[in-house]
C-alpha cells in the first residue's frame, strides 16, 4: 500500500521492462525503471546537486528457491553521476529517511541506502523467519548490485554503521567482488548472546568517579521504581505508547539495566557532574533516565520495529553481556535482557543461536578479506568486540580517543586519516575532499512515506 501510494503521489510512469544498459541515452529515472523487478519513483531532492529516487525491487524470500514468496525491498537513491563512484549504504534497520553519508560527500559520489530485509515494509508477507540470515540478506545486496553495475560504471564502496557496518562484512564473506572496499563504521562483532567481552570493557570507561555516580544512579532509579513506572506511565501516554508485548515494569527494568551501556554509547564524560543523586527529585531521576535510556524504547512500536535485528542477534550475531551484580537485590527481571526476550513468539517462531556464523565471517575475513576500514570510537562499549582483519590485505582498524558511538573518518587524528584517505583513493580513483563548513555532518530529509 505504501508502495502504491507513493508511485501515485509523485506522478510516475512506469515504463516497460528492458535492459538497463540497452539505452544508456535514456534519462536515469527511465534507465532504472526499465530494470526488470524494480520500479522506480522520483521525489523532490532535499539535497542540492542530488536527484532523490525511491525504488522498490523485487525478491526472492529465499534466494536458494527463487520460487519462494517474494517481497519489495526498499532502496533510496541519492543520483549524482552515472560515471561517479557509488556508495552502497547498508543500512541493517529500516531505511525511512534519505540521509547523505560521509563517504559519499567524501567522493561525490551517488549513495545507496538499503533496508535490511523483514524491516517494514521490506518483508516477506507471510514471513518465514528462517530465512532472515546474514548469508540470504547478502544475496539481496548482490542482486541490488548486479542490477545497477550496468548503470553505475563508477568505482563501488560498501558502508554502514553499527549494524550496518556488520552488514557491510557480511555482504562481503559471501560476494566479495562486489564492491572495491568497504567502510564498517562503530561496527561490533559478537560471539554469544550474551558476549562477556563487553563486560570489563564497559566496567573500564570513564574516571571512577563517574563510574560510581552511575551505578549508584541505577540503584536509585530501582530503589524508586513506583515513582519511575508514574512517569513512564504518563509519558508512554503522551505519545500514545503502549507496553502490551514486554510489560511496562520490564521496560522500565530493561532500560536501568542498559543506561551504563547507553550512556557511554551516545554520551560523554561531560555529563558526568549532572547524574542525579539520592538527593534529587523524583522528577530530577526520571528527567535523566529518560534522557539517557527511555523505557519508551521498550514500548511495543518500537519492540516491533526493531524485532528483525533481535531475531538476527538470537540466531546469529550476538549481544551484550550487562553487569547486573551491583543491582541484582533491586531486580524482578534478572536475566531478561537478552534477543530473545524482545521477539514476538509465534508458532516456529523459535531463534536457535548458531556460533558457527560469526567463526566464519571471523575466519574469511582475517585470511581472504581485502580493502576494509574499520572506524571505531575508545569510549563506545561497542569497540570491545571490534572486528579483527588478521591478514586482511590493505585493511587498517582505526580507534579514535574520546570518540563514541558516532566516530568517523573526520575524527581521525591527520596521520590516521590521511591513511584512511589514501585508502579510498586507491579503491575509488576519486580523492577524497572534505567540502566547506559543516557539509560532513550527516544530513537527513523527510521520511518516505510523507509525499
Amino acid at each position: 500500500m505504501l508502495r502504491s501510494i507513493l508511485l501515485l503521489l509523485v506522478s510516475t510512469q512506469l515504463v516497460a521492462c528492458t535492459e538497463p544498459d540497452a539505452e544508456p541515452d535514456l534519462d536515469i529515472l527511465e534507465r532504472l525503471q526499465a530494470i526488470p523487478g524494480m520500479e522506480a519513483a522520483e521525489g523532490t531532492s532535499p539535497f542540492e546537486g542530488y536527484r532523490y529516487i525511491v525504488m522498490f525491487y523485487d525478491q526472492p524470500a529465499d534466494h536458494d528457491a527463487p520460487s519462494s514468496p517474494h517481497f519489495e525491498q526498499l532502496i533510496l537513491l541519492l543520483h549524482k553521476d552515472e560515471a561517479a563512484p557509488m556508495v552502497l549504504g547498508t543500512s541493517g534497520y529500516s531505511a525511512s529517511k534519505p540521509r547523505i553519508r560521509e563517504p559519499a560527500q567524501l567522493l561525490g559520489a551517488n549513495q545507496l541506502w538499503v533496508e535490511q530485509r523483514f524491516f517494514e515494509p521490506s518483508r516477506p508477507h507471510p514471513a518465514d523467519w528462517s530465512l532472515l540470515t546474514i548469508e540470504q540478506a547478502a544475496a539481496d545486496h548482490h542482486r541490488i548490485v548486479e542490477a545497477l553495475k550496468p548503470i553505475y560504471s563508477g568505482k563501488w564502496i560498501s558502508a554502514g554503521a553499527s549494524k550496518g557496518g556488520m552488514t557491510s562484512v557480511y555482504h562481503r564473506r559471501f560476494y566479495p567482488d562486489d564492491v572495491d572496499g568497504t567502510i564498517a563504521y562503530v561496527a561490533p562483532h559478537s560471539f554469544g548472546t550474551p558476549d562477556p567481552r563487553y563486560l570489563d570493557f564497559v566496567a573500564g570507561l570513564g574516571e571512577p568517579d563517574c563510574r560510581a555516580k552511575l551505578m549508584d544512579f541505577q540503584r536509585e532509579v530501582l530503589t524508586r521504581r513506583t515513582a519511575m513506572l508514574e512517569r513512564q506511565a504518563n509519558a508512554a501516554a503522551s505519545e500514545g505508547m503502549k507496553f502490551d508485548l514486554l510489560g511496562a515494569d520490564k521496560a522500565f527494568e530493561t532500560a536501568a539495566v542498559e543506561l551504563v551501556f547507553t550512556f557511554w554509547q551516545y554520551f560523554d564524560a561531560s555529563l558526568c557532574p549532572n547524574v542525579p543523586t539520592a538527593a534529587s527529585t523524583d522528577d530530577e531521576v526520571w528527567g535523566f533516565l529518560h534522557e539517557i535510556a527511555s523505557p519508551l524504547l521498550w514500548s511495543d512500536p518500537n519492540v516491533l520495529a526493531y524485532e528483525p535485528y533481535y531475531w538476527q542477534a538470537a540466531v546469529e550475531l550476538g549481544y551484550p553481556a550487562l553487569e547486573e551484580g551491583h543491582i541484582a537485590d533491586l531486580m524482578q527481571y534478572p536475566g531478561i535482557d537478552v534477543p530473545s526476550t524482545y521477539i514476538v513468539q509465534d508458532p516456529g517462531k523459535t531463534p536457535t543461536f548458531d556460533p558457527s556464523a560469526m567463526k566464519d565471517i571471523s575466519d574469511w575475513l582475517s585470511t581472504q578479506g581485502e580493502r576494509f576500514l574499520f572506524v571505531y570510537g575508545a569510549n563506545d562499549p561497542y569497540t570491545a568486540a571490534a572486528f579483527d582483519p588478521g591478514a586482511a590485505k590493505d585493511s587498517y582498524v582505526f580507534v579514535i580517543p574520546g570518540e563514541n558511538h558516532s566516530a568517523s573518518l573526520l575524527d581521525l587524528a591527520e596521520t590516521d586519516r590521511n591513511v584512511a584517505f589514501d585508502a579510498l583513493e586507491r579503491w575509488t580513483g576519486v580523492a577524497p575532499v572534505v567540502p566547506s563548513g559543516q557539509a560532513l555532518e550527516v544530513q537527513e530529509g523527510p521520511r518516505w512515506e510523507r509525499w
